[in-house]
């Protein structure tokens, strides 16, 4: 008799399995090396595709710098311009700081109801140094839906030379329409450098 060790490894998923497989395909990256006041990912723009092309968005940013000091950055979903939709979530953070300590909670201040403007992914982003910056994802599901809202997951880390802050946050875009843009810009100031991505998710 085989025993944990010997099939492990060993797996062969069943014929009516589901949800098995698949994979995410770039669609489109933008690096900004000068300072720049947003990024824009607009369907049929620049090859970008959000609709109903796949069912699940993925997207990503890394070591993005604002050029003020602590600004948030913000996520805008769209439905043919950027004011219409309305963004509901809730927060959870878990920041450490250079002194040892740790602060976990629900962030209260950053859980929105049917707000119209931009929803913080990331707070205190700092400046002060070149490697001061934030990274992290958003998975987007059935954006090109017209019929129901649509959901999203995020999780994002900032990092200072004196704190690290974790988020995770989950919520709705309160828009019938299909969303067919996002941006992302700082609270205020210009987006210094940083990489942005998007991916959708293909399951053949």
């Amino acid at each position: 008799m085989a025993n944990y060790k010997d099939i492990k490894y060993n797996f062969t998923p069943s014929d009516n399995a589901s949800g098995v497989g698949g994979a995410w395909i770039l669609i489109k990256t933008q690096t900004v090396s000068s300072g720049v006041a947003a990024v824009d990912f607009i369907h049929g723009t620049s090859d970008v595709v959000l609709d109903d092309t796949y069912e699940t968005y993925l997207i990503t940013w890394c070591n993005v710098h604002p050029a003020n000091q602590k600004p948030e950055l913000l996520f805008h979903p769209g439905d043919g311009d950027f004011t219409d939709a309305k963004t509901s979530v809730q927060w959870i953070t878990r920041m450490s700081y250079s002194g040892g300590g740790v602060t976990v909670g629900v962030d209260d201040t950053n859980d929105l109801a049917n707000s119209t403007g931009g929803q913080p992914v990331c707070v205190n982003v700092g400046n002060g140094n070149a490697t001061d910056s934030c990274s992290g994802s958003i998975y987007l599901h059935g954006p090109g839906e017209t019929d129901s809202y649509k959901s999203y997951l995020f999780e994002t880390v900032t990092v200072t030379p004196d704190e690290q802050e974790g988020c995770w946050g989950g919520g709705d875009i309160h828009q019938t329409g299909a969303i067919d843009r996002f941006r992302m810009d700082f609270s205020s100031g210009n987006i210094d450098a940083g990489s942005f991505s998007l991916y959708g998710f293909s399951d053949a």
